[in-house]
């Protein structure tokens, strides 16, 4: 199993608690400015019909399920029960289409074919066990002409603040837990690989770019470092004693400390973003 399966793996079976802490703090500051981004890059148009792959707790789904409005419709699909429960459990948007969530892997979509205007995946498709086949699922569930949006990390330096992270887990908990973690969410980092796959996926008009949005941890470096309660490297933290949870802190805001200003993290994350037509 990959590392990016075992990201996927703990995802499906975490716990609602264990990824509150996703929803908290890393949805409002990194993924719906992401979302809305992502939406921007592909288009939603009023009545359209929306497919959001790995929907998490519903994050490009809802924003989504606003631009497309009352006319249009939502089906949002994810294999963490944790993140449905959160997904379902937030009050629709006024005038927003109705959402649909399903239950089940990227790679076996519970869902017609040609029955969408777009299909959507942010921060997915690097989990996945079977990348290709979730790609040719995505396109057997658009329309002809019907759009693709899928976002994937860079590679992990060029999003700092998480680097940083894990060189403090090196030096704590050793060079294998950074490993894990580095090759995690930022383990297709690759803008080639990643046009190939949907390229592969019989996508036509492929094409990847390169963006980057500022990003802030007001609370500082601890307010980060609670992000890994996320993380498959979790358990690990989690076992920590005092005096070792004393050390990881410290050395977390000694390897932030270049990209910490009057408390707060302030920096940048990068993310390859994909668009193509089936």
């Amino acid at each position: 199993m990959s590392t990016g399966e075992t990201w996927g793996a703990a995802f499906a079976s975490a716990t609602t608690d264990s990824m509150s802490v996703y929803d908290r703090i890393m949805v409002p500051r990194i993924f719906d400015p992401w979302a809305d981004l992502l939406l921007d890059c592909v288009g939603v148009a009023p009545g359209d019909a929306v497919l959001d792959v790995a929907t998490g707790p519903g994050t490009v789904a809802r924003r989504a399920a606003v631009r497309a409005g009352a006319s249009g419709r939502v089906s949002a699909c994810d294999l963490s029960p944790a993140m449905l429960v959160m997904a379902t459990a937030k009050p629709p948007d006024g005038g927003a289409a109705p959402i649909t969530y399903l239950h089940g892997p990227a790679e076996a979509l519970d869902v017609p074919d040609e029955a969408f205007d777009l299909a959507l995946c942010q921060q997915g498709l690097q989990f996945f066990p079977d990348r290709a086949g979730a790609l040719t699922e995505m396109r057997r569930a658009l329309r002809p002409g019907g759009r693709l949006g899928v976002a994937v990390w860079c590679a992990i330096h060029e999003c700092p603040p998480f680097e940083a992270l894990a060189v403090a887990f090196e030096r704590v908990l050793g060079a294998e837990v950074a490993l894990t973690f580095r090759t995690g969410p930022w383990g297709l980092p690759d803008p080639g690989e990643l046009g190939r796959l949907v390229d592969a996926a019989g996508f036509t008009g492929v094409e990847v770019v390169r963006r980057t949005l500022p990003v802030v941890f007001e609370g500082g470096p601890s307010q980060l470092l609670a992000t890994a309660g996320a993380a498959v490297v979790a358990p690990l933290i989690a076992a920590l004693d005092e005096r070792g949870r004393a050390d990881l802190l410290a050395a977390a805001t000694e390897a932030l400390a270049p990209l910490t200003d009057a408390g707060a993290v302030r920096s940048e994350l990068a993310s390859h973003v994909v668009t193509a037509r089936r």
